[in-house]
């Protein structure tokens, strides 16, 4: 599933403030454990350019990455590939010299080497770099195309079907997320649905990227997805028109028959902590005491959010410590002033939390502040930067990595809950648009055993 920057650790803004304009993203996926759906327009096949012609771009990858293991986390780093025949390369000459000998035998001996696209192998050398760092769905590479819908994403608002994707234990596309409202939302798209083909495509075999790029298109077209809810679901068929999807990064109800209000965060885009505070608010005048934050199928967002939405429930203490490659540690503070930083409180994650969602919970959980309900995290624990490449597409480099207030690394491991409970991909999870047309009487038979237990949990918690 897919991330954003860290903070420039260079500004003296706070916390709530300093990041609201620069991504973690950080975690699973929009339509991928990172990518939301977009409208990428087909590459055009060029003439080959000489063999020679790679000594470039292999000494301007290896600019870019000398750079970046030295820039400041977060920053967008300007254009590193000027000059780059002067600079040192990262890696050994030996090394580079075998992906030139590598592009050299391609050309020369391909069979059909006349139509061979040099932007696409490219791309496939530097994926390939990425992929060997081992940092999965999180170091990696972005098209031009791909970083505009990144920040088309976390601007609360990008064109698509409007769910988030992961893969199931067997590799197959599963939805671990639909925002309400969304052309999915409408269609009858769920969470827990396993996608087995895109307009007749069998998604069996073919990784996650190749399926998102199936999924996505322009504004206005329509994909067909067969799906069903689980492995013994059965199967039906969607046809989703794709749309400007506004993602509306925060929803609250009260839970009928109690005084507790169920908040859930979408993700964490600009806003968000505004957006929470708005609800807070909204929650108090309407009779709360009692609250259960929702972070299941968030994939993450800004920092600077994080940090803000964190502090609305604690005091005081750290929220999370950033550790860089030297292993230097600097604590980033919780914001004094939050609105429930006293009131009983659970939170929900599931496999599809993640980035900053985990930096939320993990707070949360180590300050004892609150039970944490659900299942394992994604375990997104390192900080991208973002290192622009000189025709527009760029490299997420995690530079910096986070750890909980206790020092507890959550990179592969993610965050495991206080209370375990599990939730079959045949049900659905209960959200506060479901909330609000239930009965008292209906919120005591909820199917979602989740929320189920996160209600029962907070009702007694002091």
């Amino acid at each position: 599933m897919p991330d954003f920057e860290a903070p420039d650790p260079s500004t003296d803004l706070a916390p709530t403030d300093r990041a609201r304009d620069t991504p973690i993203y950080e975690g699973p996926i929009y339509e991928g454990p990172d990518e939301p759906p977009a409208a990428i327009p087909v590459r055009p096949r060029r003439s080959p350019r000489s063999t020679g012609a790679v000594k470039g771009f292999v000494a301007a990858l290896a600019l870019a990455l000398t750079f970046g293991a030295g820039v400041g986390i977060g920053r967008v780093v300007p254009d590193m590939t000027t000059g780059a025949a002067a600079a040192s390369p990262s890696g050994s000459d030996a090394e580079l010299a075998l992906i030139q000998e590598a592009w050299d035998a391609i050309h020369q001996n391909y069979v059909d080497a006349k139509d061979l696209n040099d932007q696409t192998l490219a791309y496939g050398a530097i994926n390939g770099l990425t992929n060997a760092v081992g940092d999965t769905g999180h170091t990696s590479f972005m098209t031009p195309e791909e970083r505009k819908v990144r920040e088309s994403a976390l601007s609360g608002s990008y064109v698509g079907i409007g769910a988030e994707m992961d893969t199931t234990t067997d590799g197959l596309p599963l939805v671990v997320g639909v925002f309400r409202g969304s052309p999915a939302d409408g269609a009858g798209l769920h969470s827990g649905d396993i996608v087995l083909a895109v307009d007749g495509k069998q998604t069996a075999g073919s990784d996650l990227d190749t399926v998102i790029s199936w999924v996505r298109g322009q504004a206005g077209t329509s994909v067909t997805l067969t799906v069903k809810a689980g492995a013994d679901g059965q199967e039906r068929t969607l046809t989703i028109v794709r749309a400007d999807v506004q993602i509306q990064p925060v929803s609250w109800a009260m839970a009928a028959g109690t005084k507790t209000a169920v908040i859930r965060l979408e993700q964490f885009s600009k806003g968000a902590s505004d957006a929470l505070i708005a609800a807070l608010k909204a929650a108090k005048s309407a009779g709360a005491e009692r609250l259960v934050l929702d972070l299941r199928g968030n994939p993450g967002g800004y920092v600077g959010e994080a940090v803000a939405v964190a502090s609305q429930f604690l005091a005081s203490g750290t929220v999370y410590i950033e550790r860089n490659a030297k292993g230097e540690e600097k604590p980033s503070p919780v914001t004094p002033g939050g609105l429930a930083t006293d009131m009983p409180l659970v939170v929900l994650v599931d496999h599809g939390t993640a980035s900053a969602s985990e930096i939320v919970a993990g707070a949360i959980q180590d300050a004892g502040r609150a039970q944490v309900v659900g299942v394992t995290t994604f375990g997104t624990g390192t900080v991208l930067g973002e290192f622009p490449l000189s025709d527009g597409s760029a490299l997420r480099i995690g530079t910096v990595e986070w750890l909980t207030p206790k020092g507890r690394v959550i990179w592969h491991a993610g965050i495991t809950p206080d209370v375990v409970v599990d939730r079959a991909d045949t049900i659905r999870p209960v959200v506060p648009d479901d909330l609000r047309s239930m009965s008292a009487a209906e919120v005591t038979k909820i199917a979602d055993p989740q929320l189920k237990k996160a209600l029962a949990l907070v009702a007694t918690a002091n």
